[in-house]
């Protein structure tokens, strides 16, 4: 049996994005809250990034999109 423990390892680690739309700055994908999100002004090459301050073997990355409306999805 294979056991699996899920670990963020981005949880509150700087952060960064190309752009900011309205204030929601990068690092509030990773402040561990469900009610704030990072957002963009719409780019030709979007990218956001996380330090995790070292190296890791990760087997899973989970993104999400907050689904509100007008929002476009990942891509």
């Amino acid at each position: 049996m294979t056991v699996f423990i899920v670990i963020n390892l981005a949880l509150n680690k700087p952060a960064r994005q190309v752009s900011t739309y309205a204030g929601e700055v990068a690092g509030k994908a990773v402040d561990g809250r469900y009610d704030t999100r990072s957002c963009t002004v719409s780019n030709v090459h979007p990218w956001w990034t996380v330090d995790l301050g070292a190296a890791y073997s990760v087997s899973h990355v989970t993104v999400t999109n907050d689904g509100s409306p007008g929002t476009s999805q990942l891509s």
